[in-house]
């Protein structure tokens, strides 16, 4: 059963829920970002501060889409 006053399940059930913010892995050159969560069951979009990567995260699906790069 769900305890809501368990706050680390919340927050891995609900991404930066508690905090704002929650790690996630750039899909293109592996850096850890940390990233604001504005909604958590909502989609935002990102750049990587280290290769300008753009990619959209959707908390809800718990999934990132990207554009593969050409090799």
């Amino acid at each position: 059963m769900f305890d809501p006053d368990d706050l680390i399940n919340f927050e891995l059930c609900f991404p930066g829920s508690l905090t704002g913010e929650t790690e996630l892995e750039c899909p293109y050159c592996r850096v850890l970002l940390t990233v604001p969560v504005n909604d958590p069951m909502g989609e935002d979009s990102f750049a990587c501060c280290e290769c300008s990567g753009v990619f959209d995260v959707n908390w809800a699906e718990g999934s990132v889409k990207y554009q593969r790069p050409t090799e």
